[in-house]
């Protein structure tokens, strides 16, 4: 290890030792409930949850601190937050045309949904030609193109049955910025955590739960705007705000849905049922020029 890889760890852990003093010192931890501590951990690793664990509570902060940098604190412009793409991103989407519609298949269960918005800059003026990379999963839960060795060390059935890129697509904003895609509603994404080891009770206890918040991931991409990489959130999902990321769901992702049921409205849709619609807009961060 070179004097400057030491000295950074030497760093780094005299904080993270720092840290968690004050943080017992601050709750009065007791010994007793250090002790408990230390035996979670250790059946943590004789159920094999040590890389679950660390991935669930920490892999977000420091995708965060790297890849997520160039839209940290967006309260002070108001770009949007950025959002980890977790594991079931896949790259290579088709490109689609107008009007646009995530592939699927022609019988694709779900309820039909309508995401329409704008991408601006944190200026305020409208970004023509941004492109969206969109992916999601299927009113079942199911994300295509994926193995299980691509979302280890999640631990998940997969339908194996989904044809490539089904709910995966890549789109263009108009000249005012803006854009629409048809989609269905997502399904309950499944974290694969055993309810009886030691992640799932501190789960329950914790007051989280194993599954992901409905959702929809985009990466938002513009000449001379950082990549913005994030996630839709829906306000009429109960676990919203129950994520097991250490950070809460951000407000400002968070999206009312409407539902359309008058037949005048989805017949005019080309539908014979009823469909939802929602609004997300997207706000960019300009790359700073070099001085």
């Amino acid at each position: 290890m070179s004097t400057s890889e030491s000295t950074r760890l030497q760093v780094v852990f005299d904080d993270l030792q720092s840290t968690i003093a004050d943080l017992i010192i601050k709750h009065g931890v007791t010994e007793q409930e250090f002790q408990q501590v230390v035996a979670w951990a250790l059946e943590l690793a004789e159920a094999g949850e040590i890389p679950m664990t660390i991935y669930q509570f920490f892999m977000h902060p420091v995708l965060e601190a790297n890849l997520g940098a160039a839209y940290a604190n967006p309260e002070k412009d108001g770009a949007s937050p950025w959002i980890g793409r977790g594991p079931a991103y896949v790259p290579g989407a088709p490109v689609l045309e107008r009007p646009y519609a995530l592939p699927m298949r022609p019988d694709e269960p779900g309820e039909v949904l309508f995401v329409s918005g704008q991408v601006r800059s944190t200026s305020g003026e409208p970004i023509a030609g941004a492109e969206l990379d969109i992916w999601m999963t299927n009113a079942k839960g199911d994300y295509s193109n994926l193995t299980a060795e691509m979302i280890r060390p999640l631990v998940i059935d997969l339908d194996e049955s989904l044809p490539p890129f089904n709910l995966r697509g890549k789109l263009l904003t108009d000249d005012e910025g803006r854009f629409e895609y048809r989609t269905v509603m997502p399904g309950i994404e499944v974290m694969g955590i055993a309810e009886d080891g030691p992640l799932g009770r501190l789960t329950k206890k914790l007051n989280r739960v194993d599954i992901r918040p409905l959702h929809i991931h985009t990466i938002v991409t513009a000449a001379g705007f950082h990549t913005l990489t994030t996630q839709s959130y829906f306000e009429s999902d109960p676990i919203v705000y129950k994520t097991l990321e250490p950070r809460t769901t951000p407000e400002s992702s968070v999206h009312v849905t409407q539902l359309h049921d008058d037949p005048a409205d989805f017949k005019a849709r080309g539908l014979d049922t009823p469909y939802h619609t929602v609004t997300h807009d997207f706000v960019l961060r300009p790359v700073t020029p070099a001085v």
